[in-house]
This record gives structure tokens, C-alpha cells and sequence, in this order.
């Protein structure tokens, strides 16, 4: 810890978990030092008001700091909840839910207005960050019917939306929208109904969720964990992320040319050594292709998205091992840490490969092309 409890008065402190937001917002500019100052101090209670209410560099430190507490066993409390009981209308809120997205970036965001007695208004837009708004949905549903409506987007699936903040998604959709006009291509009907949802719009950008949870690893922290990322591939949100079938193509082309270059003969079927060799050495010539610096900025932003999803249902733990994996990619490049030293990464042709074998009952083809009569002369 980087702060002295010397540097705040003991009303600070001491402050409750009642008091902890006013005395951050005292604090000023040093309420990250104050957070610190009460994890030093064991003031449990405010450390978790703080990562539960507070904002910005104060709430990712109060996040850091619980993981701290826990770790020292300190008991820490569960935030108050106040529930208002009145005879008057409840009023109206806006909420916002993010469904995780798929392996090329589709994502749905709801946004609803509602109360706790009556039916409200809510607007389903499916987006890609790149290539702009799918699909607007509008409608008036109950709680339960806007529950089930989420529930129903993805059928089957292993997870749920989960709630994210209300102007990071309405800034979403609006860059989302931005890529129709750079493109010239129409937007889908259903933004005029939908407008009283989708404004205002932040005027600057917004941070993602996911980087205010106070996950942060230092890069060293950060590779030595993602040395097990390909199980990562089992977690429901990544399950289905598979490379474009394009590339799974090439990539079975070139085991063929390898194999080729080798001597085997294409009218019979290669050693299996041989064959995992080629599989091997072309699976990682294929990562390193595949995952150029724009897919893998594409990439962070959709597995901040699933994190923040796999936080909810899993926990912490698994959310730190995605947030490891965030941090590496970032750094990736073809010189110095190539995409294919990456298993999470590498692991989308790998489970791709399986994937097929386990359709055609454990046998893949591969096109073995015959060598040039030069070739098989020398």
C-alpha cells in the first residue's frame, strides 16, 4: 500500500460504510489513497461501500483492496441495500443488459425503462462494433416478459445478460450507428421509436465496465497465468468462439502442402507423428495469420464483454484469468510474443480441428497436394 494513514485525519479514517462516499468525495483528488489508508486499516465496511457505489480510480481501488481484506481474512460485509416502502407510484428507472457476444462480435444490448409496478418501454439492438447495427427491436414488456425476451435471444445458452451501465451502452449504440454513415449503409428501422432510450448520448467516450471491476495483473502476473488460458475455452461465454471457416480452410491446405514438402505420398494416409507435426507447426503459422493487430483489438473488446458476464455467473476467479488474458493479447505482436504462444488463442484452431474430427467420427481429410515431377525426381 502507497498511502500512510498519516496523510487523513482519523474522522476519516474511521469512516462507516454510511459515511464512506461522502468521505471519498472529500478526499478529492486522494480518495484512491483514502481507499488504501482503509484497507491498511482494516476498515472493512467502508472499503466495501466504496466498491460498491464509489467511481472511477476509488471504486477499482476499493475492488482491489476487498481482494486484499479477503486474502488477510478479514470478514467483509455485504454493501446495505435500502428498499424504499411507500404507497406512491415507484418511480420510473432506466436500466441497461448486455447478452456476451459471439466469436466475430455480435452483441445485444437492451435498454428499458420500467417500474416495479407497470410495464415499460425497451429497445433490443444487435450491433457489431465494425460493421455496425444488425437488427431494433422495440416493445413494451413486464419485468418477467423482458427477462424471458433475454433469456429467448440466445436459446440454449449457458449464460445470461447482465447488467451494465446505462450511458457506456447508449454510447455503444451510437458509435455503432457512426459505422453506417462511414459505410453509406442504410440503418435498420426502428431507431425513430426507440429514440427516447438511446439519448442522450455521452459526449465523450466511456470506459468499458469491465475495466472498473479492479482486475488488474501486472504483465509478468498476467503471462505467467494465461500459460493455462486454452481452458478458457470451456467457460459457456468463450465455448462457441471458433476461427472464420476461411481460415480453418487454409489451414488444412497448408497442413497438405506440409506434408507434401515432406515426401508423403498423397494416395496414402501420413504417419500419425508425421501428421501432428504438420498439425503442429501450421497450427501456429495459422494463429499467428488469423489474429492480425485489428482482430485482436476486436477481440479485447468482446472479451471484456464475456468477462463481465462470466464475473457474474463464476466469480472473480474466472474473471481474472480473462482479464490475464486481456492483458497479454494487448501486448501481442508477430516479433515479440506472437499470437501463437497464446494458448487461449492458439486454441481456436486446435478446438476447431477437434471439433471436425469428432464429426467424422476421430478421421479428418486432408488435402495432400502431389509433387511437382521435379520434386519427386530430386
Amino acid at each position: 500500500m502507497t498511502a500512510s494513514a498519516s496523510s487523513f485525519d482519523a474522522k476519516l479514517l474511521a469512516s462507516s460504510a454510511a459515511d464512506a462516499i461522502a468521505s471519498l468525495s472529500q478526499a478529492g483528488a486522494k480518495a484512491p489513497e483514502l481507499v488504501e489508508a482503509w484497507v491498511k486499516a482494516g476498515n472493512a465496511a467502508a472499503v466495501a461501500e466504496a466498491a460498491d457505489r464509489a467511481e472511477g480510480a476509488a471504486r477499482k481501488a476499493a475492488r482491489r483492496g476487498l481482494n486484499v481484506l479477503k486474502a488477510r481474512g478479514v470478514a467483509v460485509p455485504e454493501p446495505a441495500r435500502v428498499s424504499a416502502v411507500s404507497g406512491d407510484k415507484a418511480p420510473e428507472q432506466t436500466e441497461a443488459f448486455l447478452l456476451a457476444p459471439d466469436s466475430v462480435g455480435n452483441v445485444l444490448l437492451a435498454i428499458a425503462t420500467r417500474s416495479l409496478t407497470s410495464r415499460g418501454k425497451v429497445a433490443f439492438v444487435y450491433l457489431n462494433d465494425e460493421l455496425g447495427i444488425h437488427r431494433v427491436d422495440v416493445g413494451e414488456l413486464s419485468q418477467s416478459q423482458l427477462k424471458d425476451a433475454l433469456a429467448k435471444a440466445l436459446p440454449g445458452a449457458r449464460y445470461k445478460a447482465v447488467s451494465v451501465p446505462v450511458d457506456w451502452a447508449r454510447r455503444r449504440i451510437a458509435d455503432a450507428r457512426g459505422r453506417h454513415a462511414q459505410s453509406n449503409v442504410p440503418e435498420p428501422l426502428g431507431f425513430s421509436r426507440a429514440k427516447d432510450l438511446l439519448e442522450p448520448v455521452p459526449a465523450e467516450p466511456v470506459t468499458h465496465p469491465f475495466d472498473g471491476e479492479g482486475l488488474e495483473l501486472s504483465l509478468e502476473d498476467a503471462a505467467d497465468m494465461v500459460k493455462a488460458s486454452a481452458q478458457l475455452h470451456n467457460v459457456a461465454e468463450l465455448a462457441g468462439w471458433f476461427p472464420e471457416k476461411s481460415a480453418v480452410d487454409e489451414l488444412f491446405s497448408f497442413i497438405g502442402k506440409n506434408l507434401s514438402e515432406k515426401g508423403h505420398d498423397p494416395a496414402q494416409e501420413p504417419p500419425a507423428e508425421a501428421l501432428r507435426d504438420a498439425m503442429s507447426e501450421e497450427i501456429a503459422s495459422a494463429t499467428d495469420r488469423y489474429f492480425t493487430p485489428e482482430r485482436r483489438a476486436r477481440l479485447l473488446v468482446s472479451l471484456k464483454d464475456a468477462a463481465l458476464s462470466a464475473l457474474a455467473r463464476e466469480g472473480e476467479a474466472t474473471a481474472l484469468q480473462i482479464a490475464a488474458l486481456t492483458k497479454v493479447v494487448s501486448e501481442a505482436g508477430l516479433i515479440t510474443n506472437p499470437p501463437h504462444e497464446v494458448p487461449f488463442l492458439r486454441g481456436y484452431f486446435e478446438k476447431a480441428v477437434s471439433l471436425l474430427a469428432m464429426q467424422n467420427q476421430g478421421r479428418i481429410r486432408i488435402p495432400v497436394p502431389a509433387r511437382a515431377p521435379e520434386a519427386a525426381a530430386t
